[in-house]
């Protein structure tokens, strides 16, 4: 039975309004924050765990730990507190953003997501968990129960509460520690004792997006005997089969699944390549944020504001809206100075490339010359009229067909083409085109047997900049799409 009522004041400040939720152990209200004049939303812990100190003392660690988070794909912890109720009774809670939306458990009641929604809305729920782990915070009980879509996105929910699996889990008692999640999502390493590990989000998420695209789960698991046995036995997840699911985010999804978390991809990385596959159709839950970063105009003023740093891929035929990166924000150069570091990133890096062994074959790339229109324009040209991007950039990995490789040196000058207009159009920043320079020339000069690693190294470079918010997801997106497509010589494909 419930120990909350209606119109109950909870430390002089939220009065209870309705119950909205609850599970087998918590429950949600609707309150009123009266000293903000805000709408919240109130989750207690229920029944006999609110009696457990160890577990009051887990809930407010987490609270604590969620509370650092600000996002706009997170649900917003506000407050924590204890009530003390009639009969001695001690009820942890969070006080948390009301979120304005539909449940993406529910969602999938009706059946599978259309494949584009259901990668935005895996892309935005990977940027969440990107800025998470940043902090040290790992969810650890990501599933669609806990994934609100609202009409700016989706959102997170209980970064600060997850669901407790108590002595239910198979393994509880042996580690003497409290074990949290759901077992169709629940990673084979924590099976084992063991700290907290971002991975183990990542496979969840994997979990997720595989239920979000099929209408199933990749492993035939409902209770903790199921994970048990599927995981000790290593059984293979089925592809996920789903007309005109590019193949690439179907390797991302199998990926994401895979027995060892080194194998798998991080946060950051699938929000990246999430955010760069184009939609073909609107969705119908899940609405793109066009320029604007998701979350923005609905957040409380309480919450420090950031920019998502995944936006969706335009239509084809759209308009990209150019994204303002920091560098922009904090000083207003004149266009006549990014347009002088585009040109002297090109001398530079031009000169490296050509002095390094750029491969076993000879140069088959065109000249970089579509770039230097971007580098030769008067300092008085409007940023409007800026010129298109290279002809020699690359196109994000085709959904029909085998995109067509790049050698080391045409890669070279796409690249260099790509980072001087992105200079000059405010959107990578001097420290970020220094770095990917760096490494764009270790590649370069490589041995062929070490080419791949370098291309990894490049490739998250280019994950960690936007992380960072030194470079604009959309360039990003360009990039790796760029990188996708080379051919190092030395394998023949990419293995994710």
């Amino acid at each position: 039975m419930s120990s909350f009522t209606t119109s109950l004041r909870l430390h002089h400040r939220y009065v209870l309004r309705e119950r909205i939720g609850r599970g087998g152990m918590s429950e949600v209200w609707r309150a009123d924050d009266e000293v903000l004049g805000r709408p919240v939303a109130v989750k207690a812990l229920a029944g006999e765990l609110a009696a457990d100190p160890q577990l009051r003392a887990t809930i407010r660690r987490e609270a604590r730990a969620a509370a650092r988070l600000s996002h706009p794909h997170v649900t917003q912890v506000y407050d924590y507190g204890e009530a003390s109720l009639a009969g001695g009774v001690v009820v942890p809670y969070l006080v948390m953003e009301l979120v304005d939306g539909r449940n993406l458990a529910d969602r999938l009641h009706a059946g599978p997501l259309p494949w584009p929604e259901a990668v935005r809305m895996a892309g935005q729920v990977a940027d969440a968990l990107a800025a998470a782990h940043r902090i040290g915070v790992v969810h650890r009980d990501v599933k669609p129960g806990n994934v609100m879509l609202t009409g700016t996105g989706a959102k997170v929910l209980d970064f600060g509460i997850a669901a407790l699996a108590g002595p239910h889990h198979p393994v509880a008692g042996q580690t003497g520690e409290l074990l949290m999640g759901t077992p169709a999502y629940f990673a084979p390493e924590r099976l084992r004792s063991g700290p907290p590990d971002p991975a183990s989000d990542v496979y969840a998420l994997g979990a997720l997006l595989y239920r979000a695209l099929t209408g199933r789960a990749p492993l035939p698991v409902q209770t903790w005997e199921d994970a048990l046995d599927v995981h000790a036995r290593r059984t293979p997840v089925p592809p996920p089969r789903v007309p005109g699911l590019p193949a690439a985010v179907a390797d991302l999804v199998l990926a994401c699944l895979d027995a060892d978390p080194a194998r798998r991809p991080t946060a950051g990385r699938l929000a990246s390549r999430f955010g760069a596959v184009p939609p073909v159709e609107p969705p119908t839950d899940v609405r793109p944020a066009a320029g604007i970063p998701a979350g923005r105009a609905t957040h409380p003023p309480t919450l420090v504001d950031r920019s998502a740093r995944v936006a969706p891929s335009p239509a084809p035929g759209a308009t990209r809206p150019v994204p303002v990166s920091p560098a922009r924000r904090r000083a207003d150069r004149p266009v006549a100075v990014f347009v002088a570091a585009g040109l002297a990133l090109i001398v530079g890096l031009v000169a490296a490339l050509t002095l390094g062994d750029l491969g076993d074959r000879p140069t088959t790339a065109g000249p970089a010359g579509p770039a230097t229109p971007t580098v030769s324009a008067p300092a008085s040209t409007p940023r409007s009229s800026a010129p298109p991007a290279p002809t020699t950039a690359a196109p994000a990995p085709s959904v029909t067909g085998r995109p067509v490789q790049v050698s080391l040196p045409q890669l070279a000058a796409q690249f260099v083409g790509l980072l001087a207009r992105a200079r000059e159009t405010g959107e990578i920043d001097q420290k970020t085109v220094e770095k990917l320079r760096d490494d764009l020339v270790d590649l370069s000069r490589s041995r062929p047997k070490d080419r791949d690693k370098r291309l990894e190294d490049l490739r998250e470079q280019v994950v960690e900049a936007v992380e960072d918010e030194g470079l604009s997801p959309a360039v990003a997106a360009q990039l790796d799409a760029l990188l996708d497509r080379v051919d190092t010589g030395s394998r023949g494909g990419r293995d994710d």
